[in-house]
């Protein structure tokens, strides 16, 4: 965003770590009990992925509007954001091993927890 002023870009986090960070949440019984609704919502959010990726300028004023900034810095915002999401759903193999590792470590546990126990991708394979 600071490069139209001036500034070189030296680095971008998530060019280098992938991260499964943007998503969703639900509980196993939701999951159990709602199953439809979950497969709704997850249908809804990639519809609406592909749409701001192919409307860039309404959602450069989507992003002015509810972040309440200007126009270069909400294109610098959709610029950044747009490369990290997902046309499928799934998150990146090597963001999910990252992930894991950092709750590794946040839990002090001893191995690394089960994706499987963590993310329920049928959802999106569908």
């Amino acid at each position: 965003m600071l490069e139209r002023e001036g500034f070189r870009k030296i680095l971008f986090v998530g060019d280098l770590i992938p991260s499964p960070l943007a998503g969703f949440g639900t509980t196993l019984e939701k999951i159990r009990k709602q199953p439809d609704e979950v497969q709704q919502l997850v249908r809804a959010t990639l519809r609406g992925i592909q749409y701001a990726k192919t409307n860039k300028q309404e959602s450069v004023r989507a992003i002015m509007k509810w972040a309440d900034m200007d126009q270069s810095f909400a294109e610098g915002s959709y610029e950044m954001a747009v490369t990290s999401w997902s046309n499928t759903g799934a998150a990146n193999p090597q963001g999910v091993q990252i992930a894991m590792e950092e709750i590794k470590i946040e839990q002090k546990t001893e191995t690394l927890p089960d994706p499987a126990k963590a993310f329920d991708w049928s959802f999106v394979q569908r």
